[in-house]
């Protein structure tokens, strides 16, 4: 049975995330110790999340970029207005993005940092 080149690519992923988990934590440490993360959000970067997920819909938002971030909030709004119903939660990428959105997303929104 010939292995195709998408499986071979994948295994090799799969073996170099594998070997380099263990020092996610390290480098995360040492972002902290720098100063670019927020204590606060650190179980959020090793993927715990701070909010237990609700019962019912979840409508989940990420953005990259503060820029992405940004552009989400009217659609999020729009959501909220036409969807009172489900809950939304938005994932940014850096904590620069996290200090600018939180002040501008709904009160009712979950905001995380994504991992």
């Amino acid at each position: 049975m010939a292995v195709t080149r998408g499986k071979i690519v994948y295994r090799v992923y799969r073996a170099l995330t594998y070997g380099i988990s263990p020092l996610i934590p390290i480098y995360l440490r040492w972002r902290k110790i720098r100063g670019r993360e927020d204590p606060l959000r650190w179980p959020e970067r090793l993927g715990r999340p701070s909010a237990p997920r609700p019962a019912g819909r979840l409508i989940w938002f990420h953005a990259v970029s503060l820029g992405e971030g940004l552009a989400a909030i009217p659609v999020i709004k729009c959501c909220l207005e036409r969807r009172p119903d489900v809950t939304v939660l938005m994932t940014t990428t850096t904590v620069s993005a996290f200090e600018v959105i939180k002040e501008r997303l709904p009160s009712n929104v979950i905001y995380q940092v994504r991992p």
